[in-house]
């Protein structure tokens, strides 16, 4: 896989999604995104470099793999944000059984040079996300407002970067801490919870496939999440019948049956519930615009 826009972007790599807004910065610039992206890292991924043109921040999404730099390795797990510039030797490899699936930002400017010394990133030890489904949204948020044609895209994209960094810094967990098994049996928790969640009737069911009892299942959120499981379950499934609901092309019982409601009127609450009206009245809106 090339990239003829910007070579300095790995070919490593099984598949990309990436967005260019100022591939040559002014030197002197208070704050610039350069640009950035999603790949799927190939099973043989290795990126070994003495240093780079730009600031990067870079987080994985999952996958494993490992990070050299500073003369310590560092493992490289779901949650896991790194950062490296000019001068900053490293090395970023992937586990072939478990390729790395990452987003990144490429960035300049003496604004984010400041934000990132005092905001946790002033070593070469990654930082852990505590909640890393909500860096990931706002990865996506950049990588979205990026690859969209608007007036104020340069700025947004600015100030996106700025809340990541922020917010990497205010929910960073100690190291020792993003390895325990707490947070792997919750990490697991919650990606087979979002993986399987059509199938899926009861927080119930999702604690026994993971083989922890419910009311731990609880606890592990309440400590690592801005949800409760039955919030995380129910919003999934919500968002899908939105989805689905909005291509017209089926009725609302047909929905509720495909998200796993065999009540259509308990999926109608639900659905009210979470997005204020009803799905008649969702359908309408969506019919109009």
């Amino acid at each position: 896989m090339t990239n003829a826009k910007a070579p300095f972007i790995s070919k490593q790599v099984t598949s990309g999604e990436y967005y260019y807004l100022n591939l040559i910065p002014p030197r002197d610039s208070d704050g610039i995104v350069v640009c950035g992206g999603r790949e799927q890292c190939a099973p043989t991924y290795r990126i070994e470099r003495d240093g780079f043109k730009f600031l990067s921040l870079e987080f994985v999404s999952s996958g494993r793999g490992t990070l050299t730099m500073g003369g310590e390795t560092y493992p490289l797990r779901p949650g896991t944000i790194f950062s490296y510039g000019p001068r900053v030797s490293h090395v970023i490899q992937t586990d072939p059984a478990h390729p790395l699936l990452k987003h990144f930002v490429d960035f300049v400017g003496s604004s984010f040079v400041s934000l990132l010394k005092t905001s946790g990133f002033d070593t070469p030890c990654p930082l852990y996300a505590s909640k890393p489904f909500r860096m990931r949204t706002l990865f996506e948020n950049l990588l979205q407002t990026g690859a969209t044609d608007s007036r104020h895209r340069d700025e947004l994209c600015v100030l996106l970067l700025r809340q990541l960094i922020l917010h990497a810094d205010e929910t960073a967990l100690p190291q020792q801490e993003a390895f325990s098994p707490a947070w792997q049996t919750y990490m697991r928790c919650r990606q087979h919870i979002e993986q399987n969640f059509l199938e899926l009737h009861a927080i119930r069911e999702a604690a026994d496939a993971c083989f922890i009892n419910q009311a731990y299942l609880s606890r592990l959120f309440k400590r690592f999440a801005d949800e409760s499981p039955l919030q995380l379950l129910t919003r999934l499934k919500m968002a899908q019948a939105a989805e689905l609901l909005g291509k017209g092309d089926q009725l609302i019982k047909q929905v509720a049956e495909q998200t796993g409601y065999a009540d259509p009127y308990h999926f109608s609450r639900v659905f009210k519930r979470v997005y204020g009206i009803p799905p008649e009245t969702f359908i309408q809106t969506i019919g109009r615009t």
